[in-house]
């Protein structure tokens, strides 16, 4: 079972879990970064309307993003960004 951990999220709970279920099929499906990175943005865009950005890796950065649309976390060793901008 994969481990899923929570840094920091202003998003609900369903949203959240919607992020977990794509972050899983992303590591699951691909091996590359840039790849799994490629599909979970294309699904939020998708969902939720463009401008949404996704960062694989914990290089430092500072975002800023629209209000109920941040999430940073971990699906086992990958750690993931997700934000609405715009």
């Amino acid at each position: 079972m994969p481990k899923i951990e929570i840094y920091k999220s202003d998003m609900s709970d369903e949203m959240q879990r919607e992020a977990f279920q794509v972050a899983l099929l992303a590591v699951n499906m691909y091996k590359e970064d840039n790849d799994i990175a490629r599909y979970i943005k294309k699904e939020f865009d998708r969902k939720h309307g463009n401008t949404w950005q996704c960062i694989i890796g914990s290089s430092g950065y500072s975002v800023t993003h629209n209000p109920n649309s941040y999430i940073d976390f971990s699906v086992d060793d990958k750690k993931i960004t997700l934000f609405k901008t715009g």
